[in-house]
C-alpha cells in the first residue's frame, strides 16, 4: 500500500517481471499489460525503494524523479491502484469473452480437400465443397446475430482454402452487405498451403478484405518437398516461394514453421539463407509452431513430436537464429483473454458441410461435431461442455501462475483429447519466457538502430 500525493493507494502488481540485460540494465515485463521495458539500475534501485514505501504508506512526498518514474510505472500496470484486485479483472475479462455474443469468430472451411499431401495432416484426403444450402445457412446464421454484434472474423480455413476460391468470394460479399447494414466491423484472414497464392490471387484476397495469410513452410526446399509434397508427389516448395514473393506485395504473409526432433539449426539456417536470396526477410514474418499428434490420423508421428519443455527450448534456439540473420522477431508475450475457440461461446469452425466443431484438430471428423448450423447450437453437448468446462480460476496451479495473463490455462485439446496433466499444458511462455524477453529486447534495440540510420539517411 502507499499514498501519493493526490492520496491515491498503489501496489506493485504480482505479474512483473524484472531480468539483467545489457551493460547493467534490465528488461522489465507486465504480464497482465504486456508492457515491455528497458530499466535502468538506477530505476531499479528506485522502484524497489517506491515498492518498500508503498507497503508502509509512505508515498505522500515525492521527488520529481520519484514522480516520474512512478507515472511510467503506473502506465505500464507495473505499479496499480491498491483498490485492484488482478486476478478478479483478469477472471472478469476472461468470462466476459467467454459468454461475449458481440463479437463472432468463425473459422470457415469451403473445402477439405487438398491438393497436398503432407505426412502428418490430420483431415485425410477429403473431397468436395460447400453447398449453396450451407452457404445460405452460414450467412443466415450470421444475419440472424447482425443485430448484437460489432464485429465479425472469419478466418479462412481447410483442406486449401483456395479450391474454393467462389465460395469464399461469395459468403465475403454477403457477410459484407450484412455488415454495412448492420454497422459492425467485418475482418479475415486465411490459412493456406500457398501453392495456390499467385499474383493473380492475392489481389482478389486483398479486394475481399484478407489482408493477412499464413503458409506453412515446413523447412528448406529439400525437407519441405519431402515433408509437403503435392498429391502427385512432386515438390511444391519452388511454386510456394515464387507466391510468396509476389503475394506478399498485396497481403501480409506469415510463415508458420512446423518443427520436430529432426529438425536442427542447421536446417533453419539453411532455410532462412533461401528466404534471404529470394529478398523475403523485410516482407514476411517468420515463426514456429510445435507439430503435435492431435489425431489418431497423425499419431503415427508422436515419437518424433517435442514436449511443451522440449519446444519452448527448440524455440529459443530457433528465434535467435531469425534474429541473428536479420529477420524480424514478432513473437512477443502479449494478454489474452481466452486460449482459444473452445473457451468461447462466440466462435465456431464450420466444414463445408456446415458441420460445426470447437477445435481445429477435430476439423472434418463427423465424430467431433457439436452440431450442424442449419441447427440450433447446442451448448449441453458433451463435446462442448468438454472443452468449456476448463476454468482456469480455479485450478490452483494457473490461478498462482506468474504468467496466467499470456496462457489462460492453455490448449483445451491437450486436456480433454490427449489427458496431458501438469506443465505439459502450459504455453511455451511458461518455460521461456526470460529467453525470449531477451531476444524481443535485442530485437527492438535492432529496430530502433534501423529505423535511426534510415532517418539520418533521408536528411
Amino acid at each position: 500500500m502507499g499514498f501519493s500525493e493526490n492520496c491515491t493507494m498503489y501496489k506493485i502488481s504480482n505479474y512483473n517481471h524484472f531480468q539483467a540485460w545489457q551493460n547493467g540494465s534490465l528488461i522489465a515485463f507486465n504480464a497482465k499489460s504486456g508492457a515491455v521495458a528497458l530499466m535502468t539500475r538506477e530505476n531499479f534501485e528506485l522502484y524497489n525503494n517506491l515498492a518498500l514505501r508503498m507497503k508502509s504508506d509512505d508515498l505522500n512526498v515525492l521527488n520529481d524523479e520519484e514522480k516520474t518514474l512512478l507515472d511510467q510505472l503506473k502506465y505500464g500496470k507495473f505499479v496499480i491502484a491498491d483498490d485492484s484486485d488482478e486476478i478478479d479483472g483478469l477472471e472478469f475479462v476472461h468470462n466476459l469473452h467467454r459468454y461475449d455474443q458481440t463479437s463472432y469468430g468463425l473459422t470457415i472451411a469451403p473445402t477439405m480437400n487438398c491438393n497436398m499431401g503432407c505426412e502428418y495432416c490430420f483431415e485425410d484426403n477429403k473431397k468436395g465443397k460447400m453447398s449453396p444450402e450451407v452457404i445460405d445457412a452460414i450467412v443466415k446464421a450470421v444475419d440472424d446475430r447482425a443485430d448484437s454484434m460489432k464485429s465479425l472474423d472469419v478466418n479462412w480455413y481447410g483442406g486449401e482454402p483456395l479450391l474454393a476460391l467462389d465460395t469464399i468470394e461469395e459468403l465475403t460479399n454477403r457477410f459484407r452487405e450484412i455488415a454495412d447494414g448492420k454497422k459492425f466491423k467485418y475482418s479475415a484472414s486465411m490459412i493456406s498451403n500457398g501453392y495456390l497464392l499467385t499474383e493473380k490471387v492475392a489481389k482478389k484476397l486483398r479486394d475481399l478484405g484478407i489482408y493477412l495469410v499464413q503458409v506453412t513452410l515446413d523447412g528448406p526446399q529439400r525437407i519441405h518437398d519431402r515433408r509437403r509434397p503435392l498429391k502427385n508427389g512432386k515438390g511444391s516448395y519452388g511454386k510456394i516461394l515464387n507466391n510468396i514473393k509476389d503475394a506478399s506485395d498485396y497481403v501480409g504473409i506469415g510463415i508458420r514453421v512446423n518443427v520436430d526432433k529432426d529438425f536442427t539449426e542447421d536446417i533453419i539456417v539453411e532455410m532462412l539463407e533461401e528466404l534471404k536470396a529470394e529478398g523475403l526477410r523485410e516482407k514476411v514474418g517468420v515463426y514456429f509452431g510445435q507439430l503435435e499428434p492431435a489425431s489418431e490420423i497423425c499419431a503415427n508421428i508422436a515419437e518424433n513430436c517435442y514436449n511443451a519443455n522440449e519446444f519452448s527450448q527448440a524455440e529459443v534456439k530457433y528465434y535467435r537464429l531469425l534474429l541473428n540473420h536479420g529477420f524480424l522477431v514478432h513473437k512477443a508475450p502479449t494478454p489474452i483473454s481466452v486460449y482459444c475457440m473452445a473457451q468461447s461461446v462466440g466462435a465456431l469452425l464450420i466444414d463445408p458441410d456446415g458441420d460445426m466443431y470447437r477445435c481445429y484438430n477435430h476439423a472434418g471428423n463427423k465424430e467431433k461435431s457439436v452440431g450442424n448450423i442449419t441447427d440450433e447450437i447446442n451448448y449441453q453437448h458433451p463435446i462442448f461442455r468438454d472443452f468449456f468446462r476448463f476454468d482456469p480460476f480455479r485450478e490452483e496451479s494457473c490461478r498462482s501462475c506468474e504468467v496466467l495473463p499470456l496462457c489462460m490455462g492453455g490448449c483445451p485439446a491437450r486436456r480433454v483429447d490427449r489427458k496431458l496433466q501438469g506443465e505439459e499444458l502450459c504455453d511455451t511462455w511458461k518455460h521461456n519466457l526470460s529467453s525470449m524477453l531477451d531476444i524481443i529486447a535485442v530485437a527492438r534495440q535492432q529496430e530502433k538502430q534501423k529505423a535511426a540510420a534510415a532517418a539520418k539517411e533521408t536528411k
